[in-house]
């Protein structure tokens, strides 16, 4: 009986052809993405603004590299979470390889050990007990463990042999330090000859809070000469390639190849150390939207310089180092308090590496989801965006969750239809729905009011709602000052506290929400909001959410009911008036 491969299988390349054709490919990559290719230094750290195409000409490149170096290695990719790793990171990568003519189930296999007949080697030292089911597993035996910080000591008792951190401001690097590096070690018998040797990549775009401001220290640990040195060798060698051959021409770039992979490997250390002598050799490097000029061209960099605020200008399109604003909005927001890290929740691993299934799992990954409780939600609507926070109570602290959005041509009911399709998988249905009077506007469907919209979709999935109407929204200096003193644990309210992972976007919302003086005092600069949507300047990270949130601690502060009674209108509408 004959055993069929990869290699016999109609159209699809054999890994073999499909290095050769690497090699000759004609697929363009920006300057930035270029110049790693060039450089391929040791350890390599990478801030990109977005779309620059981190998974495509990087992280896929950084993993196909060391695949073809070292048969039978073991790599490892490092994620917060496993939820986070296999919802998110790894079909950004599986879609990266393809891309590059690496095929799922052809090249190699994700979730599992390859089948007998697909002919894949195995690695030089095998993953222990069932530690298949966090593995892909390449043809030439090389295999990528994925590795969750929410594991502790994940890492424990492996001997890798490289590292990749896609994400790498949502890492804690003191568990880098003492869970991957120290596994980074060893089966020098295997493969010293390869400068890629326990290699690391992490990649990111740019940090905006302290968590990920880690990477940005690693701009010390690089030699800028040692990285001219190793461009202009690279350089030289391209250059005699293109050189009539001869003798002298093979020997010298034999000897040109040799010197390139020491200095991608070695650097003389960049902070003196008595009896060291090498280090790894380390890039770091920042591309903004001038290291995509390429493809969006002058007139678009034009353009969002002359619409784009100031902020989103030095942040998104120039990669500056700017964090949450000074006398903010909501200036007691502190990162290291009122964000946790949701814990695995474990209910994935039975999806495997069914990504289909996986991309639809909604709440079954996420840890932190009371799955017994209600859930609170809040809105912002208008004619660019849609906005929704989730809460809840958790004792005396009040858990938002996640955080959704929709952009027009999407509307309102898609909103709530996001959110229905996402909980699908939680059984007990009751929601409490808080508005304000903006909401009992017609939305021109059918005379229907916003809310009346809501509540439809809402109970056409089988949602248990009590809608609750909080009346005129607060005025914008009693709203400051009181969710300061919510933010300060104040034991009159509810202590806020943030998902991490579920709420980037509303996180950079808060952060960034700046005041001005208006024509009724002090109120929350919300200028942003008339700037155009772009890549760049997104309105999710404008302050439309956080109106939507502004609107669920009230909420869930001053009208905490959970009697399920239909009754809309049921808000104390003095109450504001009142307390205000």
């Amino acid at each position: 009986m004959m055993m069929t491969t990869m290699n016999d299988l109609p159209g699809i390349l054999s890994v073999d052809n499909l290095h050769r054709q690497a090699t000759r490919m004609k697929k363009f990559f920006n300057r930035g993405q270029r110049d790693t290719m060039a450089i391929s230094a040791h350890d390599e750290y990478d801030i990109c603004s977005r779309g620059f195409g981190k998974s495509e000409g990087i992280d896929a490149r950084f993993i196909i590299r060391n695949v073809w170096s070292m048969p039978g290695s073991m790599g490892a990719l490092v994620s917060p979470t496993y939820s986070k790793a296999w919802a998110n990171t790894l079909p950004a990568i599986c879609h990266a390889l393809k891309s590059w003519g690496y095929l799922p189930d052809v090249h190699y296999f994700v979730g599992r050990k390859a089948p007998a007949s697909a002919g894949f080697a195995l690695p030089k030292r095998m993953p222990l007990r069932d530690a298949w089911s966090n593995c892909i597993h390449f043809w030439n035996g090389t295999i990528l463990v994925i590795l969750s910080f929410q594991n502790g000591m994940s890492a424990n008792s492996m001997s890798l042999d490289w590292v990749i951190g896609p994400e790498a401001k949502f890492l804690d690097y003191d568990k880098i330090k003492s869970e991957v590096i120290p596994a980074n070690r060893g089966n020098r018998q295997y493969f010293d000859y390869s400068p890629w040797h326990h290699s690391v990549l992490y990649t990111t775009d740019m940090p905006t809070s302290k968590r990920g401001k880690w990477i940005l220290e690693k701009e010390k640990e690089m030699d800028p000469d040692h990285i001219q040195y190793i461009r202009n060798l690279y350089s030289k060698i391209k250059r005699m390639e293109k050189e009539p051959e001869t003798a002298y021409r093979k020997a010298e770039i034999r000897r040109l190849r040799e010197d390139l992979a020491l200095a991608r490997r070695y650097q003389i250390p960049v902070q003196k150390q008595k009896g060291k002598k090498l280090e790894y050799t380390v890039l770091y490097a920042e591309y903004d939207i001038f290291d995509n000029l390429e493809i969006v061209g002058e007139d678009f960099i034009w353009q969002m310089k002359r619409d784009t605020p100031d902020l989103i200008w030095r942040t998104a399109f120039l990669n500056q180092r700017i964090f949450k604003i000074a006398n903010g909005f909501y200036s007691a927001l502190d990162e290291d308090i009122h964000f946790y890290t949701p814990r695995d929740s474990g209910r994935l691993s039975a999806l495997g590496s069914d990504f289909d299934k996986l991309e639809k799992s909604g709440c079954l990954g996420d840890g932190d989801l009371l799955f017994d409780e209600p859930l609170y939600i809040a809105f912002d609507s208008n004619a660019a965006i849609s906005t929704l926070c989730v809460g809840q109570k958790d004792g005396k602290t009040m858990k938002t969750i996640k955080s959704f959005f929709v952009k027009t041509p999407l509307k309102l009911p898609d909103l709530v239809q996001q959110f229905c399709d996402y909980y699908r998988g939680k059984l007990d249905k009751r929601v409490v729905f808080y508005f304000d009077h903006t909401f009992t506007w017609e939305s021109g469907n059918n005379s229907e009011s916003y809310a009346d919209s809501i509540i439809k979709v809402l109970e056409s999935n089988n949602w248990e709602v009590e809608d609750v109407y909080v009346g005129q929204a607060p005025k914008h200096d009693w709203k400051h000052l009181q969710i300061d003193r919510a933010l300060k644990g104040d034991p009159d309210y509810l202590f806020p506290m943030f998902n991490s992972y579920n709420n980037e976007f509303l996180k950079l919302a808060l952060e960034q929400a700046g005041v001005r003086q208006g024509r009724n005092g002090f109120e929350k600069d919300k200028s942003v909001e008339a700037t155009a949507d772009s890549p760049d300047n997104p309105d999710e990270q404008k302050t439309h959410v956080t109106d939507a949130w502004d609107t669920l601690w009230f909420g869930m502060n001053f009208y905490p009911s959970i009697g399920l009674s239909r009754s809309s209108g049921s808000g104390y509408v003095g109450f504001l008036g009142d307390r205000a």
